[in-house]
């Protein structure tokens, strides 16, 4: 058997102004041709994580891992299936040790925190499955909140337990103990203020979002939302949820309709509710995860807040390089909306260029449908309107027109949503602008999707019309057909 110690310069520039550089050494045995990876997050967004992976070979004798830490980091190592997490404080020296034939049962830790990294290593194997949110939010649709809650409890006082009653308790470091506290904590608010969105995002047609009982979040304490829980990867999956929860309930739990509404919300929520890092946090993965879906001047806003907040630099570039495209998008010039009788007045560029006028359509049932490619709701309808069209018969299609009427700030996005939504069963009609388009000003559209429909006679008959999966609008279109 041949040992082999594993050296490699992983992050030679500190990522912090005032990070020192940990030094981790990995010696290994029979692990030659085996893959080795090393991962740090130091913007705890999971996202493009500092990283080196490399085959063990003879060669890699003589080097060490050096990693940039201001104050303290979680280091991640991969070999083969195995997962290990690695605390560390700066300046810390760490030698790590295993035989590639058993990674388990031959690790050795040794040098700074070796004793928390020996029981940190136990504990995550212990309680893998608590901290794997696919497994523990995939039974959400499936257990009552006081069994949820109760589970919560039970898995939060085992994983307590276990780290209190630890032989090496009273030798771990302050840090370290501060780290896993918060790591146990704020993994049951997690899952508490979770479990409601996860439940209402699976049930399309429920429009409210579950309040949960009030006396399971009496236990819930702000005071201790700070920004030195960061590191723990639960208390940034609470963040999230927390604002998306309460934002919710400041606005009576109904759920949103328009993704653009949502981020100035939970952005105003989080400003003022969270302290200044974890609001740099929650703006950085709000913008990450959801830019691509909601308006340009949206987005840009966000990105101004993120942006002046302090040490953002790194932050901001990662989230640029991914929404530079929305970023950069120049503002529209909207025309004012005419004035008079507005919705007969209304006019909107066709597929074709042509402009087309609401009043054109006289004589015709008209069934309007305003949407934005950025949209989900809107677009998990549209099926529902093919079919919804398919049940009127060809004699009955003479007499509807069911109008699409896009409210994208751009051409190109609105074109590209018709295409590949397959928007061929009415007519389509774009009003430029976003929230500021004649659509938007000429029928009071503050959310989408909305519906309206109009009789022969080109009158308004329901302002806020059933949308397309109720199986009630198909009897209330034929009702207008039939109208003498």
């Amino acid at each position: 058997m041949k040992k082999i110690l594993i050296t490699c310069l992983l992050f030679g520039i500190s990522l912090v102004a005032q990070s020192q550089q940990a030094v981790i050494n990995i010696n290994t045995t029979n692990a030659i041709g085996d893959t080795l990876r090393v991962l740090y997050d130091p913007l705890y967004l999971g996202i493009k994580p500092q990283t080196q992976q490399f085959v063990i070979d003879k060669s890699n004798q003589g080097n060490s891992f050096q990693v940039g830490i201001a104050s303290e980091g979680i280091v991640e190592i991969r070999y083969k299936q195995y997962q290990l997490l690695i605390y560390l404080t700066h300046a810390n020296q760490t030698t790590i040790a295993f035989d590639g034939k058993d990674f388990q049962k031959s690790l050795v830790i040794k040098g700074d925190q070796a004793l928390e990294n020996h029981f940190l290593n136990g504990f995550y194997q212990k309680f893998a499955d608590n901290f794997s949110s696919p497994k523990v939010l995939a039974n959400a649709q499936n257990i009552p909140i006081d069994t949820w809650e109760m589970e919560l409890f039970d898995a939060k006082k085992a994983q307590s337990d276990y780290y209190k009653k630890y032989v090496d308790y009273p030798k771990f470091s302050a840090s370290f103990k501060r780290y896993l506290e918060n790591q146990i904590r704020w993994n049951y608010w997690y899952y508490m203020v979770a479990y409601p969105i996860v439940r209402g995002n699976a049930n399309t047609t429920q429009t409210k979002v579950m309040s949960l009982p009030s006396s399971l979040l009496e236990g819930l304490d702000t005071k201790k939302i700070t920004d030195d829980a960061l590191i723990a990867s639960s208390y940034r999956n609470f963040l999230v949820y927390y604002v998306t929860y309460f934002n919710s309930k400041s606005h009576d739990f109904e759920k949103y309709k328009d993704m653009s509404k949502a981020m100035i919300d939970k952005h105003k929520f989080a400003r003022e509710n969270l302290p200044i890092q974890s609001y740099q946090f929650f703006l950085a993965y709000l913008l990450y995860t959801q830019c691509d879906q909601v308006l340009p001047s949206v987005a840009r806003n966000t990105f101004e807040a993120l942006s002046v907040t302090p040490d953002a630099d790194r932050v901001a570039l990662l989230v640029k390089e991914k929404c530079n495209d929305i970023l950069t998008k120049k503002e529209v010039v909207v025309q004012p909306a005419p004035k008079g009788d507005k919705s007969n007045s209304f006019k909107a560029i066709s597929l074709q260029g042509d402009t087309i006028s609401l009043a054109s359509l006289k004589g015709k049932v008209v069934y309007i449908d305003f949407w934005a490619s950025w949209c989900k709701p809107c677009i998990q309808e549209f099926p529902f309107s093919k079919l919804l069209y398919d049940k009127f018969s060809n004699k009955q299609k003479k007499d509807i027109v069911f109008l699409y009427i896009s409210i994208d700030e751009y051409e190109q996005n609105w074109k590209k949503g018709v295409q590949n939504y397959n928007l061929q069963n009415g007519l389509n009609l774009h009003s430029v602008g976003g929230w500021e388009s004649n659509a938007a000003k000429v029928f009071n559209i503050q959310s989408i999707p909305r519906y309206i429909m109009i009789n022969k006679k080109g009158e308004i008959v329901q302002k806020e019309a059933k949308r397309p999966s109720d199986p009630r609008i198909f009897d209330e279109l034929i009702q207008l057909l039939e109208a003498k």
